[in-house]
């Protein structure tokens, strides 16, 4: 496994294109829309000739109401706009669960409460590809005493041709853990469904992870911890956690736990992807050889498994390398095979063309602190996203490189939202695009970075890990001097559009979205 080799290439682009030793990219600002007629708060989709929005209003005299939009990916002009006053489901009220672009198609799921029989209800709207909407349908019910109690988690394959829902009933900690299982077409016609209890205590389980893959297979992660009545010990100074990977079938009434072979290290965070092709899906994540109860790090794993027998093809396991050690302790300690001790939280894991794929973690935190003053309680929210570590895994599972992206973001009371990254798939090179203060042009991979605090000052700057393990920090504009501020979690990319992007900007009170388009060469 290779580390990064840094490449300092700065440069300016204050014209509509960015040129340079990345490949040539065309940046285009739309349209500014006020925010009022949009109420756009987040980019949802977007493919080769579109991008797909979704926003909220909600009020206390009248109804909440929903925006679902449909923009032109070159120009970011937009294509329609419908305007939904929350349903009304047989005298209830729906709350928006999650929102879904399939085939240029909103399927967006609700659910409402019903006291009187003391169920839950799932309901599915669809917009068609012209933003009108289909008749509104039932998709499932749920008991519950209360109406916090129970929920529904809904996944996509990755063709979108079928969906998995995750209902969690209402029933006491005490009981077994015990969930629904359903995947569905497109058609709303049922596949499968099952109903499953776990032997194991549902105050010691949790749902960690769960997807569904084309052939309508489910898996999903769960963390546990000790049972204490059954005998199990909590080992103080200790995690006691452990990550367990089951699979579900509709041709098979067992629930499959996998075993990943991971028995004498300590894993700290683990996900998963489906369908790399040839029927393979891979889980990776990271390891201790401690165990701590603040989690710490020796290295990464990646695992391929037989999607549809779900046995191991191959494991990693790889140890941080001395020189990627060395950029997060002294020199000492890195010789010595010291365990990294940020809380990084496992964020991406994204295929490659070639069916390789690429994993990313960030440092991320959050602090509430609550003070006593002469006026009251104040309570402020500090977010922290700090550096950033990438993996290259080729086709084989193996790990090609791993890099460290320095960064330091800082924000409070504002949810982090000029913070983190938007990654970007581009053949085998990944981009991460973020926020960054505008001292640190200078000081990337030689110093350490200089806080970003302002976003509205601060540089939209893209670093490229290219297939050869080289880093390249790349400045695309300055938010300042562009008037604009950029929120890069609210933008999107795609696997599926290689080497496109599209930035969630602010300029002043309005909306502007910027279409980031490679330039025929």
């Amino acid at each position: 496994m290779r580390s990064l080799k840094y490449i300092f290439l700065f440069f300016w682009a204050f014209g509509p294109a960015l040129y340079g030793q990345l490949p040539a990219y065309e940046l285009q600002w739309g349209t500014p829309y006020r925010y009022r007629d949009v109420q756009t708060q987040d980019i949802l989709d977007m493919d080769a000739e579109a991008f797909y929005t979704y926003g909220s209003r909600y009020a206390l005299l009248t109804a909440n109401r929903w925006y679902f939009a449909k923009y032109d990916r070159k120009t970011s002009r937009q294509v329609w706009q419908s305007e939904m006053d929350q349903i009304i489901y047989q005298g209830d009220r729906t709350e928006l669960i999650s929102t879904h672009v399939v085939q240029g198609e909103f399927y967006i799921f609700l659910q409402a409460y019903n006291r009187q029989t003391d169920q839950k209800i799932l309901l599915l709207q669809v917009l068609d590809a012209q933003g009108d909407p289909k008749e509104l349908k039932v998709v499932e019910r749920l008991d519950a005493r209360r109406k916090y109690k129970g929920s529904f988690k809904i996944s996509f394959s990755q063709d979108r041709q079928k969906f998995m829902i995750f209902s969690n009933p209402d029933y006491s900690i005490r009981d077994n853990e015990k969930f629904s299982v359903a995947v569905y077409n497109l058609q709303l016609e049922l596949l499968w469904a099952k109903d499953i209890e776990l032997d194991i205590s549902d105050r010691y389980f949790s749902l960690y992870r769960s997807d569904v893959t084309n052939d309508g297979d489910v898996y999903f992660i769960g963390k546990k911890t000790p049972e204490r009545n059954k005998g199990e010990r909590w080992v103080w100074g200790e995690s006691n956690e452990e990550f367990i990977v089951y699979r579900l079938s509709g041709k098979d009434e067992r629930v499959f736990e996998i075993d990943l072979g991971l028995d004498l290290v300590y894993v700290t965070n683990m996900g998963m992807e489906l369908d790399f092709g040839n029927n393979t899906m891979a889980i990776a994540g990271f390891y201790s050889e401690q165990g701590y109860s603040r989690a710490s790090m020796k290295g990464m794993f990646y695992i391929t498994l037989d999607q549809a027998e779900a046995n191991v093809v191959s494991t990693h396991l790889s140890p941080f390398s001395t020189e990627f050690l060395d950029e997060f302790m002294s020199t000492g300690r890195a010789t010595r095979g010291a365990e990294i001790r940020e809380d990084f939280v496992f964020r991406h894991f994204l295929h490659r063309p070639d069916g390789g794929a690429f994993v990313i973690a960030e440092d991320y935190e959050m602090q509430v602190v609550t003070t006593q003053t002469r006026n009251g309680t104040v309570t402020n929210y500090y977010y922290y996203y700090y550096d950033i570590i990438a993996f290259g895994i080729s086709d084989k599972g193996e790990i090609e490189w791993s890099g460290h992206v320095p960064k330091r973001q800082f924000s409070k009371n504002d949810g982090g939202r000029a913070s983190g990254y938007l990654p970007l798939v581009d053949g085998k090179q990944l981009h991460l695009i973020f926020n960054d203060h505008k001292s640190n042009t200078k000081r990337f991979g030689v110093r350490r970075p200089v806080v970003m605090r302002n976003a509205r000052t601060s540089n939209v700057v893209a670093v490229t890990i290219t297939p050869e393990a080289e880093m390249l920090y790349t400045v695309l504009y300055n938010n300042s001097k562009d008037r604009v501020q950029t929120l890069p979690r609210r933008s999107t990319s795609s696997e599926l559009v290689q080497g496109e992007a599209v930035f969630y900007s602010y300029r002043k009170n309005k909306v502007q979205f910027g279409s980031l388009q490679r330039v025929n060469e």
